[in-house]
């Protein structure tokens, strides 16, 4: 039967980025859910899931990208997050958009993509807090200048730690593609 299962090393080498893609953000998931949600400093919870999906995202293309940002956001929805529901209608989009504007207007390094994952980061966030705003209030509004926007920026600490990881899974298939041209 598998005598005529055969992959060319494109394939291969697709298939072994996709899943360290997956690994990554398997790993990712569980530090936030695990590990970070039980050390609550100040109220404040990192989130480095939405940094990592827009760090994807940015360096696979809005395309491929927004594939797997929309496929994190369901995973992180079935994970339990809080307003994970929410989180697969805003963090695709603003994960699409960071990805098409490093393209077409920044350029794909370091600044940029920290800049636009801290803006999707800070969006998912504010929408999750509008609707526990409106919902059965349940926080203050006071809490974002306090909570919400430290969170935010707190979180970003994790971003040196994704980006280079991102970018040395993402060079393999980039390596390949220079040698064939």
């Amino acid at each position: 039967m598998f005598k005529y299962f055969h992959l060319t090393k494109m394939q291969r080498q697709s298939i072994l980025k996709w899943s360290l893609y997956g690994l990554l953000t398997l790993l990712t998931l569980l530090l936030q859910t695990v590990v970070l949600s039980r050390t609550t400093g100040l109220r404040i919870k990192l989130t480095p899931y939405p940094i990592l999906v827009v760090c994807v995202c940015v360096r696979e293309g809005p395309e491929k990208g927004g594939a797997y940002a929309i496929l994190a956001a369901l995973f992180w929805c079935f994970s339990g997050a809080d307003f994970g529901n929410l989180s697969v209608a805003v963090l695709p989009v603003g994960a699409m958009l960071s990805a098409v504007l490093c393209r077409a207007v920044l350029t794909l390094r370091f600044l940029p993509t920290a800049l636009c994952a801290f803006a999707v980061t800070l969006l998912n966030a504010t929408a999750i807090f509008i609707f526990k705003l409106i919902l059965p209030p349940t926080v203050e509004l006071a809490n974002y200048w306090r909570i919400l926007l430290p969170t935010a920026a707190l979180s970003m600490v994790f971003f040196p730690l994704q980006y280079p990881l991102v970018n040395s899974i993402n060079r393999i298939w980039e390596r390949d593609e220079l040698k064939r041209t």
